[in-house]
């Protein structure tokens, strides 16, 4: 008589066993790999939201930019940038700035202005004078008196915490920033 030739129970459970382990380790690779896809996605949009800010900023005229910082020269704005705390990007649509049309944050993943879902990015903007940034003494009248650095940031909230106010309530747990400097004259030499 032949001996017929099957799998014993054992056998299928110690394979069953094998191809769960191994597929519950995909999974965890899975899930890992998603959260650093979105985490480069987003990390790329709030790239792209402060080089926008950026080109802005370095496009405007010297009236403008000099009207944006508050300088002595234009009539200063009320809330202008330098000294000041860091301030959200509304501070750019004004008439004599970029106007009414300029979008300004919190903006959602999809790059539209939102205000109330999760996962918003907020730009902030902050300037100040060469000489307080340095800290040292500049002549009055000299192409150093003219510069102004202009600090462009965007904060958005890490995987796992969609409803945080990063520009209001920074937390390094929670939130992501990046700081995109600019270094511009008020004055045409």
């Amino acid at each position: 008589m032949n001996k017929i030739k099957a799998f014993t129970l054992i056998e299928v459970m110690i394979s069953i066993f094998i191809f769960t382990t191994s597929m519950l380790g995909y999974m965890a690779f899975h899930a890992h790999s998603m959260e650093v896809i979105f985490d480069n996605e987003s990390a790329q949009f709030a790239h792209a939201l402060a080089f926008n800010l950026v080109d802005e900023i370095n496009s405007m005229s010297y009236d403008s930019f000099g009207y944006m910082v508050g300088d002595q020269t234009s009539t200063p704005k009320k809330n202008a940038l330098v000294g000041t705390s860091s301030q959200s990007d509304t501070i750019m649509a004004d008439s004599k700035l970029f106007g009414s049309t300029f979008l300004s944050s919190p903006f959602n993943i999809l790059g539209a202005q939102d205000s109330s879902g999760p996962y918003r990015f907020y730009r902030v903007v902050r300037a100040d004078s060469y000489a307080n940034k340095t800290q040292s003494y500049v002549q009055q009248g000299t192409f150093l008196a003219t510069l102004y650095q202009v600090d462009v940031s965007v904060y958005w909230p890490k995987k796992g915490y969609p409803n945080v106010n990063c520009f209001a309530n920074y937390s390094e747990a929670q939130c992501n920033y990046i700081s995109i400097p600019l270094v511009r004259s008020n004055h045409k030499y």
